[in-house]
């Protein structure tokens, strides 16, 4: 048993004319999808991943963040041969602190007349971590963004298409289909660990209709892909990592062209997760808002991009506190809650 990277070894000299689109296919998709690349190459090109690769290590820097599985990935794509006819097009990234957007994604094209786009996940922005948080109480930007992306995807192409991501990404990917405008060229929606919706969404005749084409992959001891609402076929996976680090997809198991199937999710997942599904419905939503924008408003004034940090000295600037005229009752709630969105940031 290996990884994605294992199976990229394995069966990189298969086409996809010989062998169509797999879950596994799908996971390398959404993993290079988090790789940036929208400044080497424009929205309209059309590029390979050799093409790519040779543009990215002219442009790279020697202090990147860029991660060790992250450039392996991208190195064994651009000289696999089953990858080596893919197109990669209409590759985005935004970040709007004035939405409080933060999006990524791409389309890939394959050989055998079939689209696959993908959407990213969080990214280190802490644009893109409020965003998170904003999930659980509203329709966020992304979310929106993500719709007009794909209906732009579907609306210039006659081929099969299929949708994914990872984390944040899963949930972009099933939201995008949920209300595209032409849905029936979807044939699949992966969502990889993917938190679910707010009621607001499944009660939807869009999420009841088009759910079925959702299939979601959840490690054993996941707590993002046990957020929030998520009625979808559900496959259970094994990692090997431990604990909150089986969010990492580079983590998964995989055998031949599938992944590694699990029985049950971890007991201690499963309270984790029921503590902060319980956590989240019983805070009103104008507290929830209120909570997030203070927190936010903590890491920009402070300059403090590890919230852990924050909790720990418990940083919290008197003229915010102030500003946000907090009483007991939310100030409660607000000690209470910071330690567990770290216990989210870690594992989105």
């Amino acid at each position: 048993m290996g990884n994605i990277l294992t199976y990229l070894k394995w069966r990189g000299d298969i086409s996809f004319l010989e062998s169509p689109l797999n879950e596994i296919d799908n996971l390398i998709f959404c993993a290079f999808a988090y790789i940036k690349i929208d400044t080497i190459t424009t929205y309209e090109e059309k590029v390979n991943f050799q093409e790519l690769y040779e543009k990215y290590k002219k442009n790279i820097k020697e202090d990147s963040i860029f991660k060790k599985n992250q450039m392996e990935l991208f190195q064994i794509l651009s000289k696999s041969k089953r990858f080596q006819d893919v197109i990669i097009t209409k590759i985005f990234n935004q970040v709007d602190k004035s939405k409080d957007m933060q999006i990524a994604g791409m389309t890939f094209i394959l050989p055998n007349d079939t689209l696959f786009v993908a959407f990213k996940g969080t990214d280190e922005t802490i644009v893109g971590w409020k965003e998170d948080f904003e999930l659980s109480f509203e329709i966020v930007s992304s979310q929106k963004k993500a719709v007009e992306y794909l209906d732009e995807i579907l609306f210039h192409t006659q081929k099969k298409v299929y949708v994914g991501g990872h984390s944040k990404g899963g949930n972009l990917a099933m939201y995008a289909s949920l209300f595209c405008k032409d849905y029936d060229k979807i044939v699949q929606i992966y969502n990889n660990d993917g938190p679910g919706f707010t009621n607001e969404v499944v009660v939807t005749e869009n999420y009841q209709k088009r759910k079925e084409k959702i299939i979601t992959y959840i490690p054993k001891a996941s707590i993002v892909g046990n957020l929030l609402n998520l009625d979808t076929k559900t496959l259970l996976i094994k990692s090997n990592a431990v604990g909150i680090l089986q969010h990492n997809l580079y983590s998964w198991l995989v055998s031949n062209t599938s992944f590694v199937y699990a029985n049950a999710l971890d007991e201690e997942t499963k309270k984790v997760s029921t503590k902060l599904n319980q956590m989240i419905e019983s805070i009103p939503k104008e507290q929830k808002k209120k909570i997030i924008a203070f927190v936010y408003d903590c890491l920009e004034s402070l300059n403090v991009y590890d919230l852990e940090k924050l909790v720990q000295e418990f940083l919290l600037p008197k003229f915010l506190l102030k500003k946000y005229n907090f009483n007991l009752e939310e100030f409660s709630i607000l000690k209470s809650v910071i330690p567990l969105i770290i216990e989210i940031l870690k594992r989105i």
